[in-house]
């Protein structure tokens, strides 16, 4: 019994690396290799690191000095992990543990601390941050991965919907009450607030992604949908006396709605970037603050987000009018056209040319718009709204959204759009009236 026991959970082991990783672990990983340290030889803790794939990347990636401690509560995967790490056994260290153990460590003992699909285990997530925080040295840097609130939306609907048919209403409130249990960005910013966080000292990140499967059949037996959301689905319907056929039904709606084409679920993948900030000196926390260093990489964005918190004099000034005139006359905007052309050759010549013939309020949000990179174009600018629009708080339920919020996303949008809604995102100095302004004045195109 024990020897079948024990042969059970290696294949259990085998099938979450071999096909379960790649495709669920792996993804939201990628998201921490963007913030690695190039240099330095930093000693590292990787929680859960499971068959260590992630430990592996990260000893590939980090410096030669770089030391890894890697824990994980299961003796078969770390069995596993070791196996894989072989060829770094100087630098890593694989031991048993979890996330609870990291309680038990010693405070300021590693300068990067890795969690990849961590917290979402967590009884309490602002616990949990608490914790990794003490851990990490003063200047280091703690990197988490976490599913968001807006994954699995599409299987859940469907769900909810065969429950609803089955007339069983305590499952579905079950269902939402799940569902609510992944945080939103904003939610996951509250509970690094309440672990003590300081808003500079951290970045949430958001990418999503998505899982196709072929039919309903494929979906159900699907090792990252067996071994990951389907437990959860089982315990909700709980004591049916015909769980199989609820499935079964499951499996047909799929096959109904999307008949013709592939079942793809989203996927919101979330990371958390926290930089440990020195205790005392003001420079010490301006040092460590994570949130400028991540914007200063869109000048155009942070202009728009984070000058007035610089005490940045020359965007308040620009801006002491909120009241502007953005409208750009035909012949103007045929120039700006132009301008990138220009400005391989004459940056200021371009310039001077484009805002010829335009008010001085019109040159300020321009002159705004020019600080971005020659690589950053117009429309990659609108890719960037598009996703802070896309994931900003909706005012309310889904079923509630007016249409005009949704045309904002989906309708393609004149050249002049992108100006109105910068004017829109840009903050009111301060003093400044809370009433909305009046709408700008529009000026006929002149032709020439």
């Amino acid at each position: 019994m024990v020897i079948g026991q024990q042969l059970r959970e290696e294949r259990i082991a085998r099938v979450l690396d071999r096909e379960v990783a790649p495709l669920w672990h792996d993804r939201f990983g990628r998201l921490t290799f963007r913030h690695l340290p190039k240099d330095g030889g930093p000693l590292v803790l990787d929680v859960c690191c499971a068959g260590g794939r992630t430990t592996a990347e990260l000893l590939g990636r980090l410096p030669a000095a770089a030391r890894v401690v890697a824990i994980d509560p299961d003796p078969v995967l770390r069995d596993l992990a070791k196996n894989r790490l072989a060829e770094w056994k100087d630098r890593v260290y694989v031991k048993a543990g979890g996330l609870d153990d990291v309680a038990e460590m010693a405070p300021a003992s590693y300068d990067l601390v890795v969690a990849n699909l961590v917290l979402a285990d967590a009884t309490s997530l602002s616990e949990a941050v608490r914790e990794l925080v003490r851990v990490t040295k003063a200047g280091g840097q703690i990197l988490a991965t976490i599913p968001l609130d807006g994954s699995w939306v599409e299987p859940e609907d469907l769900w909810r919907e065969v429950l609803r048919d089955a007339e069983l209403p305590a499952a579905v409130r079950r269902f939402r009450r799940v569902a609510r249990l992944r945080p939103t960005g904003h939610e996951l910013a509250r509970a690094l607030a309440e672990a003590g966080v300081g808003p500079h000292h951290f970045v949430i990140e958001q990418e999503r992604f998505e899982l196709l499967f072929s039919s309903g059949r494929d979906f159900l037996f699907s090792p990252v949908i067996e071994h990951g959301p389907l437990r959860v689905w089982k315990a909700i319907v709980g004591n049916h006396e015909k769980p199989q056929e609820l499935f079964w039904r499951l499996k047909e709606a799929v096959d109904a709605y999307y008949a013709g084409h592939v079942f793809a679920v989203t996927v919101c993948a979330g990371l958390v970037s926290i930089r440990v900030p020195a205790a005392g000196t003001a420079a010490a926390h301006a040092a460590a603050e994570t949130a400028g260093e991540y914007w200063r990489q869109w000048p155009t964005l942070d202009g728009l987000w984070q000058a007035q918190e610089r005490h940045d004099a020359a965007f308040a000034t620009a801006n002491a009018d909120f009241d502007v005139d953005i409208d750009v006359d035909a012949e103007a905007a045929r120039e700006r056209s132009s301008t990138p052309k220009l400005a391989a050759a004459d940056p200021s010549a371009s310039t001077s040319t484009s805002l010829a013939r335009l008010t001085p309020e019109d040159e300020a949000i321009f002159a705004l718009l020019e600080q971005a990179p020659p690589s950053s174009g117009r429309e990659d600018l609108d890719a960037l709204l598009d996703q802070v629009l896309e994931f900003g708080p909706p005012s309310g339920d889904a079923e509630e959204i007016e249409e005009e919020e949704i045309e904002e996303i989906v309708v393609p949008r004149k050249p002049g759009d992108t100006l109105e809604r910068l004017r829109a995102l840009i903050p009111p100095p301060p003093g400044a009236p809370t009433t909305p302004p009046p709408p700008p004045t529009r000026r006929k195109p002149t032709l020439e």
